[in-house]
């Protein structure tokens, strides 16, 4: 007689407890390495900016066109360039610009053929299309012309030569073409920043006069010296409809006009001017081990041993509570962050009590013991600029 076999129990695999599941691999993982960092810029040099692209506007009605549209003065009769922004009609930047008259060049005798004005207008590549779209839906019946160059018809050069001196004064010209037929812009924003050179991609660097003498440098060397002088460009370090223009320096770096008349997001841009009080704005930055003593001043340092941590990470303040700051960007060891000036600097910009203690240690990425040091720097280009709170005087 068989035996009967027990019947084993239903389980269902669904009320199971989940359990995460190994794998093993037979090779051993291993960690890439970080790139090392680029080289030191040299004292003098330039780099072809690939990260830009520019839009052309030619027409009788294109100075007055942008002069509704950007947040500084565009005067139909001059001819020296200048930095702006787009902004949305709430006041938040939507585009940081170079704006090029283009009257008196090469590139306009050839491409436009008339005597009407005409303006390039620089602007980050990733959102030379997004622009595109903004201009047209304010264009109307305006009488102009608009187009994006195609890549390679003209390349933008960032120059500069040590010891060099900048003014916010156009040249005594009044014109920003050079001999050869160039557009040429001074870079104001802070001191040091050089020039701005447009070139056909047929030219050599060589072959122009103003660039002879100097060392062609990769883009990353541009970048760094805008780190250390605390000025942000493109969509990467001013967010799309995320900051106003004072937070990213637009006001001290000359690219608002506080006495023009209308244009879209006017409003909140002077009302913040005359009444308000920015207490966050774009700094440079310099990081370094949190075990170490922080730097005197910022300085790129190749060796520094330090990776820049993801954008929009926290900065921290070691034993206390706050939200100081926001890292943005960096090569190295050298960067930018939004930063609350009366906490990360000794700056006053209100009539109250400023909270900053030199004692004060602060941090970035991870804990507050294993993240890496940072600290902000006022450049003096940047403090002699930012204004002090004004003080109520009672009448007794």
């Amino acid at each position: 007689m068989a035996v009967a076999t027990p019947r084993q129990p239903f389980v269902c695999l669904r009320r199971l407890p989940k359990t995460n599941r190994c794998t093993y691999s037979t090779t051993t993982a291993t960690r890439t390495p970080p790139p090392p960092p680029p080289p030191t810029p040299p004292p003098s040099g330039a780099a072809k900016l690939s990260t830009r692209r520019l839009i052309s506007l030619h027409g009788p009605d294109a100075p007055k066109f942008l002069q509704g549209i950007l947040t500084n003065n565009v005067n139909a009769t001059s001819y020296s360039p200048f930095f702006a922004a787009f902004l949305t009609a709430q006041g938040k930047v939507l585009h940081d610009v170079f704006v090029y008259p283009t009257l008196g060049s090469t590139f306009h005798t050839e491409s436009n053929k008339s005597e009407d004005q005409g303006y390039l207008v620089e602007v980050d590549a990733e959102q030379v299309t997004t622009l595109l779209r903004h201009l047209k839906r304010h264009k109307l019946r305006s009488k102009f012309a608009l187009r994006v160059l195609e890549e390679g018809e003209l390349d933008i050069w960032a120059a500069w030569r040590e010891g060099q001196k900048w003014t916010s004064h156009p040249s005594p010209t009044g014109s920003n073409i050079d001999a050869e037929g160039n557009i040429t812009a001074v870079d104001t924003r802070a001191t040091g920043m050089g020039q701005r050179i447009l070139l056909p991609s047929t030219k050599s660097l060589e072959a122009h006069a103003a660039m002879q003498g100097l060392q062609e440098s990769g883009l990353e060397a541009y970048t760094i010296r805008r780190y250390i002088r605390g000025v942000p460009e493109g969509q990467a370090e001013i967010p799309r409809d995320d900051v106003l223009p004072m937070n990213a320096n637009f006001d001290i770096m000359g690219g608002i006009d506080f006495k023009k008349g209308c244009y879209v997001g006017q409003e909140l841009t002077i009302r913040t001017h005359h009444t308000g009080v920015v207490r966050r704005r774009v700094l440079p930055v310099s990081l370094y081990p949190a075990i170490s003593a922080p730097p005197e001043k910022i300085a790129y340092d190749t060796e520094a041993g330090v990776v820049s941590p993801a954008a929009g990470t926290e900065i921290k303040i070691q034993g206390k509570r706050g939200k100081p700051g926001r890292w943005i960007s960096g090569v190295g060891n050298v960067g930018l962050a939004m930063c609350r000036l009366e906490l990360m600097t000794d700056l006053q910009v209100t009539g109250e009590p400023s909270t900053f203690s030199a004692e004060d240690r602060f941090v970035v990425g991870g804990g507050e013991e294993e993240g890496l040091g940072v600290k902000a720097f006022v450049p003096d280009w940047m403090r002699s600029k930012i204004r002090a709170p004004k003080l109520q005087r009672r009448v007794e």
